[in-house]
């Protein structure tokens, strides 16, 4: 992702716990998994390729759940005591789809990879619900096109509702080009299209296929104010108006710490969500990114606290910040959380 996220999630009302099958109470965190992350199982990849992360060229990023192995510690890292992940967003799945999609065929290796990984994570992890994750991040909201893929796998291909995705998952920065444009209808534009990835979502058949979406706490705002425009007979402000497409946000706050964190929030619509019964995530960065305060990665900066422990102090903070009802999503797995580059982000494996 382009903008640094602090996604927030908001589980509107009193949403309890989810139980495990040992009885215990579990979280309701979750996820970011990219294509890639790092993976000091490879040999020669050390603590100084972990600090440099060239994440786009070094042989030390591996695919993050193509293997049995690897898929294992995505479902381990879901399943940490008392910091359990609830919903991944899971990437790399948008040309497997689109190869059965386009011939019409069930019966390829890339689909039953993914029938495999999501009766694996529906099957280990209690109560996961796994979103196909789409970035084309591009002014023609091109995610739009992708999420018939979705329906028509889990339509045609998926055997049982554990081989189904749960929902589709949009990470699209381009809104924040337009976000003060004086053309009101760059505006309505934009969000005619998120509301077709709504649409298309309608159409599956079996089961109902949820969307979220990713938003900048400033999106809606020009100038320090709030900017509302009239779109579909309502006049809010964009944040507002995302909020009332998708079934839920994350919200990219750009901070580590309070009471930033909590102020972005509420200027991004946190109460409204809550008021439309939407959940609203925050997620924490943890990979190397600039500036420094966006992010838990460590030795980039003065600022003390780039560790994993830190993260969950931050995180246990919330219901002393007016988030009481909040919980983090983590940008993300092996980026650097769990990875086990770092002896203070060790691998959940």
């Amino acid at each position: 992702m382009k903008v640094i996220l602090v996604l927030v999630s908001l589980l509107s009302g009193i949403q309890g716990f989810l139980t495990d099958t040992s009885g215990g109470q579990r979280e309701h965190y979750a996820m970011y998994v990219w294509r890639t992350g790092f993976d000091p199982n490879v040999p020669g990849c050390d603590q100084t390729d972990f600090l440099e992360w060239n994440s786009k060229h070094s042989h030390c990023f591996t695919h993050t759940w193509d293997s049995p192995e690897r898929r294992q510690w995505l479902w381990a890292t879901c399943n940490v005591p008392g910091r359990e992940i609830s919903r991944i967003f899971l990437a790399d799945v948008h040309h497997k789809l689109k190869s059965g999609f386009q011939t019409n065929n069930c019966n390829m290796n890339d689909i039953a990879l993914l029938k495999t990984t999501l009766t694996e994570g529906h099957t280990k992890v209690t109560n996961l619900k796994i979103f196909a994750l789409f970035a084309a991040s591009d002014p023609e909201v091109s995610e739009r096109h992708m999420v018939p893929y979705v329906v028509w796998y889990n339509d045609n291909c998926a055997d049982t509702t554990q081989e189904k995705f749960d929902g589709v998952a949009v990470n699209n920065e381009a809104y924040a080009a337009i976000k003060c444009s004086s053309d009101l209808s760059q505006r309505t534009t934009h969000l005619d299209r998120l509301q077709e990835i709504h649409d298309g979502a309608q159409r599956q058949r079996h089961g109902k296929l949820l969307i979220h979406f990713s938003i900048s706490w400033h999106w809606g705002r020009c100038n320090g104010q709030s900017q509302p425009f009239l779109w579909r007979g309502k006049s809010l402000d964009a944040t507002h108006h995302m909020i009332d497409i998708f079934d839920s946000i994350d919200v990219q706050v750009g901070y580590t710490i309070f009471p930033q964190i909590s102020t972005r929030m509420s200027q991004a619509g946190l109460d409204y969500a809550s008021l439309q019964h939407k959940d609203i995530y925050v997620t924490f960065y943890t990979d190397k990114t600039e500036p420094c305060q966006i992010t838990f990665f460590p030795q980039t900066c003065h600022w003390t606290g780039r560790s994993e422990s830190n993260l969950f102090a931050i995180i246990d903070q919330f219901p002393s910040n007016g988030l009481g009802h909040v919980e983090p999503c983590i940008h993300y797995f092996r980026g650097v959380y769990s990875s086990g580059g770092h002896p203070d982000w060790p691998a959940h494996s």
